[in-house]
């Protein structure tokens, strides 16, 4: 099995580059390391490894080293291929992930892996639109939240804060300056053959494990290997009161309030005809204008974790 490590010296600020230094210190067995170099970069490598493993008809394991973005590449890149373990480092400022999954912290336990592979079967959810599809691990979203953690990580305030350890604010910056703008939209959502249109919605989530915009615990009953996926909807509330929930989410207090609905399925169809960002794990998505659909499915224990 050939160890492979794919790393954004940029995620947390820099936090990955010095992990790495750290770890090169430590390893003994030998590996190959690929620095990414634009967005899209991990998923292009990843695919690459995994492919290659699969031509020659042997193992790999890739070791993420970044943020939930990085993860989100590499998943998108590699999980589909058998013959690829992956495994994580988390090193950026929100590392929802690692609330979710396990992570690596010492280079010594990345080596026992390579010399003893265990690993756990996970799940993970696709989404579609118009004939493109996103795998993602954590959670994909419109609407409030979407536009907040996109705008949080494309932010110039974040890089700041991260200096220092703080870039979770960015997230409670971007909260407080988006309910002053945003407009709520209409919604149908189609499960289990049942439609149901929820009027004033802030945001519509879909989660495979409980934590977004770092370390919100919005889906408390997720769970990463179970076969559903959890939609959580935000309606008929103030903005002010939403401000209030959004204190709760951090310790999954938010669920005792009547304007939110959380829904458990294998399969969920969104359908709404607003102007709204997407989100995937954090990254934007493209939707364009007018009327939207999203296919949302579980794959069931469909890529190996390792630990």
């Amino acid at each position: 099995m050939r160890l492979h490590f794919i790393i954004n010296e940029y995620a947390g600020n820099g936090k990955s580059k010095k992990i790495w230094t750290k770890f090169q210190r430590e390893l003994t067995l030998s590996y190959d390391v690929h620095w990414t170099q634009h967005r899209g970069h991990a998923f292009e490598l990843a695919q690459a490894i995994a492919q290659q493993a699969e031509d020659i008809g042997d193992k790999a394991c890739i070791i993420a080293i970044g943020g939930d973005g990085t993860i989100h590449e590499v998943v998108n890149g590699a999980a589909q291929y058998q013959s690829v373990y992956i495994g994580v480092v988390g090193a950026g400022s929100g590392n929802d992930f690692a609330r979710g999954f396990s992570t690596f912290t010492h280079a010594r336990d990345i080596e026992h892996f390579v010399l003893n592979p265990i690993t756990d079967a996970r799940d993970y959810g696709i989404v579609q639109h118009n004939q493109q599809k996103r795998v993602f691990v954590n959670n994909c979203g419109v609407g409030f939240d979407a536009f907040v953690g996109i705008t949080a990580n494309e932010s110039r305030l974040k890089n700041r804060l991260n200096k220092v350890g703080l870039g979770q604010l960015s997230y409670v910056y971007y909260v407080v300056r988006t309910l002053m703008t945003f407009q709520t939209f209409e919604i149908c959502i189609l499960q289990n053959g049942q439609k149901k249109t929820y009027q004033n919605v802030w945001f519509a989530t879909v989660s495979n494990q409980p934590y977004f915009g770092g370390g919100m615990n919005l889906s408390p009953t997720s769970k990463t290997d179970d076969g559903f996926l959890e939609l959580t909807i935000v309606n008929q509330i103030s903005k002010w009161k939403l401000l209030l929930i959004f204190g709760t989410v951090f310790f999954a207090k938010h669920t005792n309030f009547k304007e939110i609905t959380q829904l458990s399925s294998e399969a969920f169809t969104l359908q709404f005809d607003a102007d709204l960002l997407c989100h995937a794990d954090g990254e934007k998505q493209l939707l364009g204008k007018g009327p939207q659909q999203l296919d949302f499915t579980v794959k069931k224990k469909a890529w190996h974790l390792a630990k």
